[in-house]
């Protein structure tokens, strides 16, 4: 055994203990949580509380999660190859996550690969867009996320694993065993047929830690909160109205016992009442009350909540915060401006969006690339970094190109304003001042700020 080998099987060992003894200290305080139920849970890889981690797939984290999932899921793939020359691609950087970008210049993108056609099909029951939105969804909720690349008669496929199915063989995962449920025996996996995403442990150099096992408190407290309004207005009686039957004559004019009503007499006596009073024509009405009727009375219908529109409030605040989101992205409007909205999705997508895009593009370009290129290739894979939608600032960026010439009409008109592109309008328009002579010379002269002949020159 290396040296190598010696160091990392003991750092291995410690990381299981500190797991075991925080575990075990979690078991007693809340059985139920989402970390781990009870110490023998515990092992080597994410350990089976992956499988209860998926379950809390709901509530606000769901709300967080589907909001960085379904951005994700909308970006592009790209794919290029990597090469030693350097080519005129800068512009490519401002598309290309931050690792990628001193490279750009020696990227060629190709418009065409086995590998860009895999993902954007990538098995038989998914496209691109589903299988970026459940790796994204499985970072979010356990830290980690698999791509099982299988080699078949039609070409490779990718198919993503849930957390809870896969272990590693060895220290360095070199190999990988997937388990599903109810499966006699194990699939052994070669490594470099998997692609390894996850959100590093600072504690646990083998570990991972997901936004929602560090607010799991929060994540209990909301769903109790959620269960006891259940159960209260499931097990509640909300009568709005309380009426009174009168009492009975009694002997000698005294006042006798009240009468105890059938449930025929009872339904007959509310249709009455209904029939009077109910409805908005009838509001405001006066009730004659007779002998009959002794009182109606208003009596509560709220249920008691222990404060927890409060508390609600605050554990929504802290698992949104944890993963990054906030209530503008969500589709929460009230008391929003644009300018509030414009931060909020700049926010969204430098703090929460671009650095999960610059991981997956990483080991996207390791696992996946190096997987699909042939003898002396190099491929790098990445995702578009996401850029904040703004649409007055737009506009104005395409103006601005429109008059410098950067962009022709019919590029504006298509994209802009989403009409039909006009023959004679692909060309740039050239500022007043930079236009060309006819005769070929390529000084320049005054324009008379009708580059395309729309008026008769008189």
């Amino acid at each position: 055994m290396s040296t190598l080998d010696t160091i990392l099987g003991t750092a291995f060992a410690a990381a299981d203990r500190v797991r075991h003894n925080a575990l075990v200290k979690a078991a007693d305080v809340r059985p139920t949580g989402i970390t781990a139920s009870s110490p023998s849970v515990v092992s080597r890889n994410m350990s089976r509380g992956a499988e209860v981690q998926y379950q809390h797939f709901n509530g606000w984290q769901y709300v967080a999660i589907r909001a960085i999932a379904q951005r994700i899921a909308g970006q592009s793939v790209c794919v290029g190859r990597l090469t030693k020359k350097q080519t005129i691609r800068k512009a490519m950087a401002a598309k290309m996550p931050r690792m990628f970008k001193s490279m750009a210049d020696r990227v060629v993108p190709l418009d065409s690969h086995p590998l860009r056609d895999a993902i954007a099909d990538p098995n038989p029951l998914m496209v691109r867009w589903s299988l970026l939105y459940v790796t994204v969804a499985g970072l979010e909720l356990t830290g980690k996320a698999f791509w099982w690349m299988v080699d078949t008669p039609d070409g490779l496929q990718i198919w993503p694993v849930p957390a809870h199915w896969v272990e590693p063989m060895d220290n360095m995962r070199t190999a990988w065993l997937i388990r599903p449920p109810h499966s006699p025996e194990p699939i052994p996996v070669p490594g470099d047929a998997m692609a390894f995403f996850y959100l590093p442990d600072p504690s646990d150099p083998f570990g991972a830690v997901s936004p929602l096992s560090t607010q799991a408190n929060a994540v209990d407290a909301d769903e109790a909160i959620q269960e006891a309004q259940r159960r209260a207005f499931q097990n509640g009686v909300f009568p709005k109205m309380v009426i009174t039957a009168g009492r009975l004559p009694g002997m000698n004019g005294g006042e006798g016992q009240r009468p105890i009503l059938e449930e025929g007499q009872r339904k007959q006596i509310i249709a009455a009442i209904k029939t009077l009073y109910q409805g908005v024509a009838k509001y405001d009405e006066p009730i004659i009350l007779d002998g009959l009727i002794e009182s109606v009375n208003k009596i509560s219908n709220t249920p008691a909540e222990m404060d927890f529109l409060a508390s609600g409030k605050q554990t929504k605040s802290r698992i949104m915060q944890a993963f990054g989101v906030n209530p503008m992205v969500t589709g929460e409007i009230e008391g929003a401006n644009r300018a509030q909205a414009v931060v909020a999705e700049e926010n969204f997508c430098s703090n929460a969006i671009n650095p999960l895009l610059e991981m997956m593009s990483q080991v996207m370009t390791a696992w996946v690339g190096s997987a699909y290129a042939s003898d002396r290739e190099k491929l790098v894979v990445w995702i578009e970094c996401c850029k904040p939608h703004d649409a007055e600032q737009s506009l104005k960026e395409w103006e601005v190109g429109l008059k410098l010439g950067a962009a022709t009409p019919n590029e504006y008109r298509v994209t802009v304003l989403n009409l039909p592109a006009i023959a004679g309008l692909d060309d740039p328009y050239v500022p007043v001042g930079m236009m060309a002579r006819d005769d070929g010379d390529e000084t320049t002269e005054p324009s008379t700020g009708d580059p395309y002949g729309l008026t008769d020159g008189s």
